[in-house]
């Protein structure tokens, strides 16, 4: 009896450990490579204050509870998350992403996290217009 006990016990134990490495190790699909070649209309470095607010009030409104006010991933929800937020801000991450790339991301959601579809015909409902705003946020405020 307290063989089994203990066997179960382990078991438990390597479960949590490999749930953990799992969702450590999520990779995040490439897109496709029609959403690949898309480039933001609107360029961070010409984008006028207006847009940037824009994309600013859609961050905070939708994105900032998970991925935080400054990007870091460290957002008010972030702690409940079996899959942690990416960290937007790392240096380099978001200069390493393509903007079709993180486009597909919020029109889709990203698979087997908390990321929800944001584009249109979702529940959020937003237009690829305000989705590229909201990438011009990001690349202005978070890009190090």
């Amino acid at each position: 009896m307290k063989a089994h006990a203990i066997l179960s016990l382990m078991g438990a134990v390597g479960l949590l450990f490999a749930t953990q490495a799992i969702a450590q190790e999520r990779q995040i699909p490439t897109a496709p490579a029609d959403f690949l070649s898309k480039e933001n209309p609107v360029k961070a470095e010409e984008a006028d204050e207006a847009i940037i607010k824009e994309g600013g009030k859609i961050y905070t409104k939708k994105c900032q509870k998970c991925h935080g006010e400054t990007g870091d991933g460290k957002g008010s929800a972030a702690g409940e998350l079996t899959i942690k937020p990416t960290n937007l801000s790392a240096p380099g991450y978001l200069a390493s992403r393509k903007d079709g790339q993180l486009l597909w991301i919020l029109l889709q959601g990203s698979p087997n996290t908390e990321m929800k579809a944001y584009g249109p015909g979702s529940e959020q409902n937003y237009s690829e217009e305000d989705l590229w705003k909201v990438i011009t946020f990001m690349r202005v405020t978070f890009t190090k």
